[in-house]
């Protein structure tokens, strides 16, 4: 059991840097510590690993679907300010836990991912929420076309998964304005997991996930292996982090509002 949680940890990681098509099961099995063979065994094929990855994180994604279909299930109605708050917590939620910004990134990647396997894994897998999202939009915009709900919920999707997955350049960004010191001008996010280390295939792949936020200042991880290092508990969730809850809400309302208005 702990080498095959050995092998999904490292699959996300590569999964999530190198999409579907460019993650290498031989890349996969070495920073899992595990032999191919033994992978093979485990799981059969890139196809299947994915979806055992994926299926590793099924409690958030039955969580979203579950908090929509109540929603819609009001007596008294539900509104596009209850469907977004809710998805945009659900979110922040799993960007919390140790490697909860990993599995948003392999999301944000397979989700374009042409490779037909990539394909399948998303209408299997990720297209419930999605049209379960799309049709609470239709239910709030009856007047509106499908095409405009497929679209704004698109743009709030992807927005949402960005912001998550790209919070350090956030956080970068507005200290680079600020005076004074850099940790005097913004607290780091105090959600943030314990930055992640991979071996020396991974390390040139992404600046983020090798980084650390450390009161403001990006530090190299020093964990050998992606096991280890995504085994830190994450913090709760900060007040600032719940602050950006509440922005990205808004900006995600307005924006649905203006395309399904018309």
């Amino acid at each position: 059991m702990q080498r095959k949680s050995a092998i999904l940890l490292a699959a996300n990681a590569h999964f999530a840097h190198f999409g579907f098509r460019g993650a290498s099961l031989r890349d996969i099995a070495r920073d899992a510590g595990v032999s191919l063979t033994l992978l093979n065994h485990h799981f059969g094929s890139k196809f299947q690993l994915l979806v055992a990855v994926i299926d590793a994180h099924q409690n958030v994604l039955d969580d979203r679907a579950t908090a929509l279909r109540q929603l819609m299930a009001e007596p008294g109605g539900f509104t596009v300010r209850d469907m977004v708050t809710s998805w945009v917590r659900l979110g922040f939620e799993t960007a919390s836990q140790p490697d909860g910004e990993l599995f948003m990134r392999l999301v944000a990647r397979v989700i374009d991912d042409p490779e037909e396997e990539a394909v399948k894994i998303v209408r299997e897998r990720l297209d419930d929420g999605a049209l379960q999202f799309i049709d609470a939009l239709m239910r709030c915009y009856p007047g509106a076309s499908r095409y405009d709900a497929v679209c704004a919920y698109q743009c709030f999707n992807a927005s949402l998964l960005k912001f998550l997955i790209g919070s350090r350049r956030l956080l970068r960004l507005a200290q680079a304005a600020a005076p004074g010191p850099a940790s005097a001008a913004m607290p780091a996010f105090a959600s943030r997991p314990a930055g992640i280390a991979v071996r020396p295939a991974l390390e040139t792949a992404s600046d983020d996930l090798d980084s650390v936020e450390a009161n403001g200042d990006e530090a190299v991880a020093t964990a050998t292996s992606v096991p280890t290092a995504l085994a830190a508990s994450a913090p709760a969730v900060s007040n600032l982090r719940e602050d950006d809850q509440e922005r990205v809400a808004r900006f995600a309302i307005a924006g649905i509002e203006t395309l399904m208005e018309g």
